[in-house]
């Protein structure tokens, strides 16, 4: 299936690097520390624009929400709400919540389970914190998926775009750290660190002038900067269809993430803002299939 790609008009982003785009930037230049797990800091998760509004919110859905406001914001707005869709990709969703309100059960019964814990383990509940937020009253849609979350999201938003359902869709990811992800993951793969976040881009028709283009169908011969998990869960090789000028990681930044191709856009895009790349792309193999891609072609007229 190909489809015209989606112009990124917005960019935000909670990580362990900060939340501040030029900040997080700058960082990536500079060696990743060895950090047995990549944590957010406690004072990102704190926005005077969202507090009142999210007194009974979990760690998993301020992040969200925080990156999701901040990437609209930096999108022009002239749309009507109706025609501003949303999609949000999670590997595990709100997890720590989810076990939270199963302990509540176990220790007090059902009649004695937190409702609030109930409603915060729902996968859709940062989603419902982002639409009532900003007001959006387009098609909402979470994905939970352990591969490529992100990349069906990105596709998604872009059928969306091309069949005129909508004229933006704010399309993000989020995980979040808990002791029962890093005691599973240190039983699999001592070298993985897993990580933290959330990244979320605001995208509209490829006619638009924004900081680049994202395709989530198409195969690109040739890229700059071909960007890649670092240690691969899975075997880690371009498709033979596929060339670049070279291969990178920012996984020793963010962390591994089920929905690690976020965080790997933005930081090809942050590297195309620094003027290092015009294109870059991610590659992530399938258990089930060959492979999936993400393809990022930096706007020159900007």
């Amino acid at each position: 299936m190909s489809l015209p790609p989606a112009s990124i008009l917005g960019i935000g982003a909670v990580t362990p690097l900060g939340r501040d785009l030029q900040a997080i930037s700058h960082k990536l230049a500079e060696p990743p520390t060895n950090a047995a797990s990549h944590p957010v800091d406690e004072s990102l998760l704190s926005d005077a624009a969202i507090n009142r509004r999210m007194r009974r919110a979990d760690r998993f859905s301020r992040m969200a929400a925080i990156a999701a406001c901040d990437a609209w914001k930096q999108a022009p707005q002239e749309v009507p709400l109706e025609r501003v869709g949303l999609i949000i990709a999670s590997g595990l969703g709100p997890y720590n919540r989810t076990f939270r309100f199963l302990d509540g059960i176990l220790e007090g019964g059902d009649a004695n389970a937190s409702p609030t814990d109930f409603s915060h383990s729902v996968h859709g509940a940062a989603a419902a914190y982002i639409t009532e937020l900003l007001e959006l009253r387009g098609p909402c849609m979470t994905v939970t998926d352990f591969e490529n979350g992100f990349e069906q999201s990105v596709q998604l938003a872009q059928c969306w775009l091309a069949d005129e359902t909508c004229s933006r869709v704010i399309v993000g990811a989020v995980e979040e750290l808990g002791d029962l992800l890093l005691h599973c993951v240190g039983r699999l793969d001592a070298r993985l660190a897993p990580g933290e976040g959330a990244v979320f881009l605001t995208l509209g028709p490829s006619d638009l002038v924004g900081v680049a283009h994202l395709d989530a169908t198409g195969m690109p011969g040739q890229v700059d900067l071909l960007m890649v998990d670092d240690p691969p869960i899975l075997s880690e090789a371009a498709p033979r269809q596929m060339t670049s000028t070279r291969t990178t990681s920012f996984t020793p930044y963010f962390g591994h993430l089920a929905t690690g191709s976020a965080f790997q856009i933005l930081g090809g895009l942050l590297s195309a803002a620094a003027g290092s790349v015009d294109s870059a792309a991610t590659v992530k193999p399938l258990w089930r299939s060959t492979s999936a891609t993400l393809s990022l072609t930096k706007n020159k007229t900007r």
